[in-house]
């Protein structure tokens, strides 16, 4: 990285590799940051951006604007689709959003059970 410091894949291969240390988390999203200022449009970093972000108390609404722009850079991620409902699903007044964000994940991937798990919680605790 010292070599080609504009390396994205590289920074973003050292975020994961971070993000698996305990302890290591500030470090993993300097990498996916790094990745993304490098590459802006990498879905996947901004996707693993946010997933650090959740992690990190009070950084919800940050990991929100990061899964959004992983599915404006690559609307078929389902994963990150899932990751958004998943996210949305646990805050107050966002359960539709959250639907919508799964119904969009079983789209792409129809057979992603967990998807389709996550809309029949989310409806039977509307009812």
């Amino acid at each position: 990285m010292r070599a080609r410091p504009d390396f994205a894949e590289a920074h973003y291969n050292l975020g994961i590799a971070l993000a698996g240390i305990p302890g290591r988390l500030p470090e993993a999203i300097a990498e996916y940051e790094a990745a993304l200022r490098a590459r802006p449009d990498f879905a996947e970093a901004h996707n693993n951006l946010a997933d650090a972000l959740v992690q990190t108390p009070g950084r919800a609404s940050e990991a929100i604007a990061e899964y959004e722009a992983a599915i404006r850079f690559k609307p078929d991620f389902f994963q990150a689709h899932f990751n958004l409902g998943l996210l949305l699903s646990g805050l107050p007044g966002r359960r539709s959003e959250a639907i919508g964000h799964f119904a969009s994940a079983l789209q792409i991937k129809p057979d992603f059970d967990p998807a389709r798990t996550m809309i029949e919680r989310l409806r039977a605790a509307q009812q």
